[in-house]
């Protein structure tokens, strides 16, 4: 076969160039989304393209492809390697005698060898050393497996070592993977954060696609639907708020007008966050939650000095609304105060006036019923949106509703043991919200209407 270009011999489409790209800048590089974005291909070339560029410098060089079992390594990628890899790069090997199912590249590009493994049992590649892992469907791993396979990244001389992936929505590794590569939410010991980098894949970025194909997709359930063939990661086995669409129920900040009517809502804790949102309903009864203060280790007075020093003067917010444990007395004798009580007492100093403080209703299954209300697609002004908007801002609501899964033994309930705090905050809010604020227009015509009532019943109509 005569060589060719690298560029020619990866033959990327536009989408997985773009990933291909992201790999030179980015350590942690994940390529998923809808099915027959090409990801699988995009992996095993990838990895062949990482050992050509070492191979001028370096011989030798260990990779590693993974899948989650042999079966799925054996469909997704041995089976298409040994037919795409031309055989004048190098070989593959169903059983070499010292590095077992691989493709070894020539000498003259560096000898390089990728290694094909499955991950039934991580714990075997406890001290092995790669200088790039790619593991293709990357979600049906748990949390344990990446950490595992990250710490055998390493390789003598090669500083960019490299992690990818390739993955659907859905499976074990759902949310884990999500909070990473799409929220970016990290733990605080992550010293990696910035070298997280996802690039969305979608059917249609795939070429070579089969039609017949997209008919198979576009036929699936609305649910596996949205997660397979729109990459859609909001939506996943499981998923307790399933109505959630980015598209529909978040948008940008925009200038929210003063006769709306305000109001705060919390669901408040220490070691776990205390969530507190402002929102405000519009004239047509549409909420907007505009605001976000999602916090660990706040007394109750921190609490309510944090919320006054977000709340800017000019806002009239008309009540909060908290959930009802901080209505208990902190203490056993008589003078213990409450957490309202506390609060209550910072916002009479700091504002010199009373706080209409409420106590949530805490009866879940209609509140979360309420919310679903809320979340539910109605048509405005010929676009599809809901009756609850979430400002762009409140990141950590939009990252934690939709991820809340059903509880196992009470199936109306989300399983509390989920990050449900920001929804608690929420749900005590839409249980408790003002009556929308009427136009000038709307208070004019129910005053004609009463008009036309008392002329009806006189008679004189």
């Amino acid at each position: 076969m005569e060589k060719i270009k690298i560029s020619e011999l990866l033959s990327f489409a536009p989408k997985q160039q773009r990933a291909h790209g992201a790999v030179r800048k980015y350590k942690f590089v994940l390529y998923g989304g809808a099915m027959g974005g090409g990801k699988s291909r995009w992996l095993r070339w990838e990895l062949l393209s990482l050992l050509l560029r070492w191979g001028k410098k370096y011989d030798g060089v260990e990779v590693g492809l993974f899948c989650e079992d042999y079966p799925a390594l054996k469909d997704r990628q041995l089976s298409k390697i040994e037919k795409e890899f031309p055989r004048w790069l190098g070989e593959f090997h169903s059983d070499h005698k010292s590095h077992g199912r691989s493709f070894i590249l020539v000498p003259e590009y560096g000898g390089g060898i990728i290694k094909f493994r499955n991950l039934d049992d991580p714990s075997k590649y406890q001290s092995a050393e790669f200088a790039a892992i790619a593991v293709d469907e990357l979600t049906k791993n748990p949390e344990e497996t990446f950490e595992d396979l990250r710490n055998r990244l390493r390789w003598p001389g090669i500083i960019d070592v490299k992690f990818l992936a390739a993955t659907n929505p859905g499976g074990i590794g759902h949310g884990w993977v999500k909070k990473r590569w799409l929220d970016k939410v990290f733990d605080e010991a992550e010293q990696e954060k910035e070298q997280f980098h996802y690039v969305p894949a979608t059917v249609e970025d795939n070429p070579f696609i089969d039609k017949s194909y997209l008919k198979t997709l576009d036929s699936l359930p609305a649910d596996k639907r949205r997660a397979f063939r729109e990459g859609d990661w909001d939506i996943f086995k499981g998923q307790y708020f399933s109505e959630w669409r980015r598209n529909i129920h978040v948008c940008k900040s925009f200038p929210i007008d003063s006769e709306w009517k305000r109001f705060v809502m919390g669901d408040y804790g220490y070691l776990k966050p205390s969530a507190v949102y402002w929102g405000v309903c519009d004239p047509e009864g549409f909420v907007y939650i505009y605001r976000e203060l999602y916090q660990t280790e706040l007394t109750f007075s921190r609490l309510a000095e944090e919320i006054l020093a977000m709340t800017p003067d000019d806002e009239d917010i008309r009540y909060w609304v908290f959930d009802p444990s901080i209505w208990a007395r902190r203490g056993e004798n008589e003078d213990a105060l409450s957490g309202a009580e506390v609060m209550t007492q910072i916002y009479a100093q700091k504002k010199k006036k009373h706080l209409l403080l409420l106590r949530g209703n805490n009866d879940r299954i209609n509140g979360w019923l309420e919310l679903r209300e809320y979340l539910k697609p109605v048509l405005r002004a010929n676009n599809t949106i809901a009756k609850l908007q979430v400002f762009d801002t409140c990141e950590n609501l939009i990252r934690t509703l939709p991820s809340l899964v059903y509880d196992e033994h009470k199936v109306e309930d989300c399983d509390t043991d989920g990050e449900d705090h920001a929804a608690d905050a929420i749900r005590y809010g839409l249980m408790s919200r003002p009556q929308p604020a009427r136009t000038q227009s709307q208070i004019e015509n129910k005053f004609f209407a009463s008009k036309m009532k008392k002329k009806l019943i006189s008679g004189r109509v």
